[in-house]
């Protein structure tokens, strides 16, 4: 037998003993207790009592270790078992019913309206029993039924941090951050939003791995303009909750708006992988692959959208805007009058439809997609400047012009209309 081998039995041989020694084993449930490895602490006692059901002190120590877990019921079993294996654990037996006692007591006195007597019953279990999170969890129900929105997170809180899977305290946070976060939604609709970032990050002080606040948050930011706190605040997101499609397109809106359109690519497709339907995320893909003149993958991008969700009206009008820079205007029309039914309440779909018509001339056509568009949005200069050329295109030069001089006031636009302007004023100088 080798020198290693030997080693090896011996190893073996220590490993076997301090397995079978409940001594040991109650040793080290305790310091993993304390260091709170709760899973370890279980296994290591419940390998104890194994190994001498008749071993108290073991046996008491998981007690305590299910009254670390909030499972009054283990802790009450566990208790009574220490007593048969041992008389003078009775004590400990005799604690956990005061437990019980307090238990009874305030949840009667919560039916019964008296909550300050209720948190007086809780209190004296975590003045006993700092370790037993049911007993914040308690308080915390009780904080909620006074509609203590703020009160109730701390201690549900309280709880988790007592012991960090405790499903009930979990439940109850969840419930009241939710709440937090309902009204600062609230806000945001109604434009508070210095309201709204602070019911967000009240939400985030009880429970920092709460997702949802750090979303709204960065959408939040993304709106005032924000884009690279927004980028920060997103990005948190995806630490806790790497597939929320929502958040990569959101995180390529930002990019986008940050100028850095090649991360807001890979973001948008990132969404796209995580939901395979998300018509936003294909839509605003196609639109920079336009901008970047990739016009074969924004034509395949798109049209793939339109076919995943017919119904998806900014589907059809980026499609419609990419055959215009293609200058396939019959395709352009089809797609933009598709994009018009399914959404006549965005200007920008008739500009679109008015400029189509007007590269086909037909003007009619053009000026009633032109004048949708205005009705809609009186300063939009494009869509006057379109409205002029479909007049112009009629040979109505009188009332084209009134319209180039409305585009003028859109200083975007005001260039080009000044443009059509002297054509009419100056025809000789822009004749071939």
């Amino acid at each position: 037998m080798t020198q290693f081998q030997r080693i090896l039995i011996l190893l073996f041989t220590m490993t076997l003993a301090f397995a079978q020694d409940p001594e040991a084993l109650l040793e080290l449930g305790e310091s993993q207790l304390l260091s709170g490895d709760i899973i370890g602490a279980e296994k290591s006692l419940k390998d104890a009592v194994q190994a001498d059901p008749s071993f108290a002190p073991a046996i008491q120590t998981l007690s305590k270790l299910y009254l670390h877990k909030g499972d009054l019921k283990k802790a009450n079993e566990f208790s009574n078992q220490a007593v048969q294996a041992d008389e003078d654990f009775r004590e400990w037996a005799i604690q956990i019913g005061k437990i019980t006692e307090h238990i009874q007591n305030g949840n009667r006195n919560v039916q019964q309206g008296l909550y300050e007597e209720a948190i007086i019953e809780y209190d004296a279990i975590l003045k006993a029993h700092p370790y037993f999170p049911d007993g914040e969890f308690y308080k915390g129900l009780t904080r909620f039924r006074q509609k203590d929105i703020e009160g109730a997170a701390r201690h549900f809180s309280n709880a988790l941090k007592i012991y960090p899977l405790h499903p009930k305290a979990r439940k109850g946070l969840d419930n009241v951050t939710k709440q937090f976060l309902n009204k600062g939604n609230k806000s945001y609709k109604r434009g508070n939003l210095a309201k709204a970032k602070d019911y967000y990050y009240k939400a985030l002080e009880f429970d920092t791995e709460f997702y949802l606040a750090y979303f709204q948050l960065g959408v939040l930011e993304k709106k005032q303009g924000n884009s690279k706190k927004a980028i920060e605040l997103l990005q948190k997101v995806l630490e806790i909750k790497p597939e929320h499609d929502k958040t990569w397109f959101t995180l390529g809106t930002a990019y986008e708006s940050d100028g850095n359109t090649t991360e807001a690519v890979n973001h948008y497709l990132q969404a796209i992988e995580f939901n395979q339907g998300y018509s936003k995320a294909y839509g605003n893909l196609g639109k920079l692959y336009t901008e970047s003149k990739d016009y074969k993958l924004a034509e395949d991008v798109l049209k793939t959208v339109i076919q995943i969700d017919p119904n998806y009206a900014d589907g059809f009008m980026r499609l419609g805007f990419l055959y215009i820079e293609l200058e396939k205007y019959d395709l352009a029309v089809e797609n933009l009058a598709i994009s018009t039914s399914l959404d006549d309440e965005d200007y920008n779909k008739y500009f679109n439809l008015a400029s189509a018509y007007n590269h086909l001339k037909k003007w009619n056509e053009a000026a009633t997609a032109a004048q949708s568009c205005v009705d809609l949005k009186r300063k939009f200069g494009g869509g006057w400047l379109e409205l002029g050329i479909a007049e112009l295109g009629k040979r109505n030069r009188t009332r084209a012009k009134k319209h180039f001089q409305q585009a003028k006031n859109d200083r975007n636009w005001r260039e080009m209309a000044e443009r059509k302007i002297d054509e009419i004023n100056n025809p000789e100088k822009y004749e071939k």
